[in-house]
Formats: structure tokens, C-alpha cells, sequence
């Protein structure tokens, strides 16, 4: 893989652009918008480093869906389809990031496809989230973010081993189930893994704290058994797949009713 800077303004790529590499952001920060009606512009998101974008232009010939600009010196690790091959057989841990984000994305695009077969109206704001697998929608410049503090609520959560305390720094923020045994698991991108027997109520990749415009959400990513929080149930086969937090304490349950895996989210301004 590549790496390349960009000065703050400089364009990466532009919607309707022929495409056919791939970006991971080292340092710096990303805007990606896109044209609505051919005109006004819309921005879906600004990524940071450790984010990936543009992959889709590994897997197909189709022009670029959206713009990408850098919103200030940015330095990026590029990787166009051969170097992807030439990659999966020399050195295949360094696609883990790659390929998680692939797998993200397929989950919540069969999410969408699965619930508009079925007739549930998906609200305008869980579209973005689903296809965006997880990017926030800021306002044109992001707001501060609220300082975010995640607690396991009981001893069963912290043997799962969730740490005492952990600050929420940037966002998303995803939590899943630890795979068995050692080493990458590229099925999944999650900040916290936590470990769970048969039959299990954590799911792989279960949840994530996320922001859309200003607001703090928890989303579901497609777990079996869903989430609840401050009692709401989401996920698959639950009305919403979003659900906002509120400010001060907030209950997070990984799961069905009766899940020992519980955490306090606190959510105070910034």
C-alpha cells in the first residue's frame, strides 16, 4: 500500500469519478458529501483517522457515489485492486481494516434490502446510518462531542471484560463479541469485544454509539437477540434499528430482557 498527503481543500475524488482505489485516513480529517437533485450539496459525514472510504471501488467499475475532500492536512494509505491481491497473498493481516469495513457495509445494505422487502418504512436518518456502515452525519462543521463515559453496570459485564471505565472519544463507537481463541477477526470492527458463552446474547457485531447531526444514538447492527436501551428495544425485529440517548445516565443492554450484559452510558455536554 500507498501512502500520500493532502493539503487542507485538496479534492481526493469527485462524485461521478471513475474509481479504483481504496483509502484509509492516517492522520487528518475527511468530508464526504454528495449532490442531491444534481445541485445542492449534502454532507453524509467527516471521518477521521483509522476510518476507510472509497472501498467500494475495489469491488466494481461504478463511478464514485460521492465526493471526498480534506478538511485539513491529511495523510492517507491508498490501495488499488493489485495491490489488494498482490496484499491478500503476501500479507494478508494488513487488509483486516479493509475488509471489516466490506463486511459492515454488506451487513446493513441487507439490513435496508431485507426491511424495505418485508414493508417497514426505515426512517430517512437510519438510511444514512445503515449505508454509511456506521459513519455519523455531522452538521456542515461538527459540533463538540458531549464527554461520553461507558461503565459496566454489574460484575457479569466486567468478568466479559469490559474495562471499569472506558471515555468515548470519537465515534462510531462499536461493541461486539470477542472472538474465540487468538488473533485478527476480520468479520468484525469493534473498539470493545467482549467475551460470551453458548448460547450467546452478544452478537459479533452487536451495537454501536454513533452521532447523526448532533444527536447521540445507539444503533443496532443487525444482532440476533437486538438491544435495549432506557428500556426501548432495537435491532432486526424491533420497529427501529436507532434510538436516541439522552442526557445524564443512560441503561445499555446487550440482548434480550433477561441479559447479564448491561452497561451505564453517561452523556454530559462538552
Amino acid at each position: 500500500m500507498r501512502e500520500k498527503f493532502f493539503e487542507q481543500g485538496t479534492e481526493i475524488f469527485r462524485e461521478g469519478d471513475a474509481g479504483s482505489e481504496a483509502f484509509r485516513i492516517l492522520e487528518g480529517r475527511i468530508e464526504i458529501s454528495m449532490r442531491v437533485a444534481g445541485q445542492s450539496k449534502v454532507t453524509l459525514g467527516h471521518l477521521v483517522p483509522g476510518d476507510i472510504f472509497g472501498e467500494m471501488a475495489l469491488l466494481d467499475d461504478k463511478p464514485r457515489s460521492a465526493s471526498a475532500r480534506a478538511l485539513e492536512p491529511t495523510r492517507l494509505q491508498i490501495m488499488n485492486v493489485e495491490e489488494f491481491n498482490d496484499l491478500f497473498l503476501s500479507d494478508p493481516s494488513a487488509l483486516t481494516p479493509f475488509l471489516s469495513s466490506f463486511f459492515e457495509r454488506l451487513r446493513n445494505t441487507n439490513e435496508l434490502l431485507r426491511r424495505e422487502l418485508e414493508g417497514r418504512k426505515v426512517p430517512d436518518t437510519e438510511v444514512h446510518q445503515l449505508l454509511q456502515h456506521g459513519i455519523a452525519i455531522p452538521h456542515a462543521e461538527p459540533s463538540p462531542l458531549p464527554k461520553i463515559i461507558l461503565t459496566p453496570a454489574n460484575k457479569e459485564t466486567r468478568k466479559a471484560g469490559a474495562p471499569e471505565t472506558v471515555s468515548i472519544d470519537r465515534l462510531p463507537f462499536r461493541i461486539g463479541r470477542r472472538q474465540a481463541g487468538e488473533g485478527a477477526d476480520i468479520l468484525s470492527a469493534n473498539d470493545l469485544a467482549l467475551r460470551d458463552q453458548y448460547p450467546y446474547q452478544i452478537s459479533r457485531n452487536h451495537c454501536a454509539i454513533e452521532r447523526i447531526g448532533a444527536e447521540l444514538v445507539v444503533r443496532d447492527r443487525g444482532s440476533t437477540l437486538g438491544t435495549i436501551l432506557n428500556g426501548h428495544a432495537i435491532g432486526t425485529e424491533a420497529e427501529h434499528m436507532v434510538l436516541p440517548l439522552k442526557p445524564g445516565t443512560n441503561k445499555l443492554v446487550l440482548g434480550g430482557d433477561d441479559s447479564s450484559f448491561q452497561f451505564n452510558v453517561q452523556v454530559d455536554p462538552a
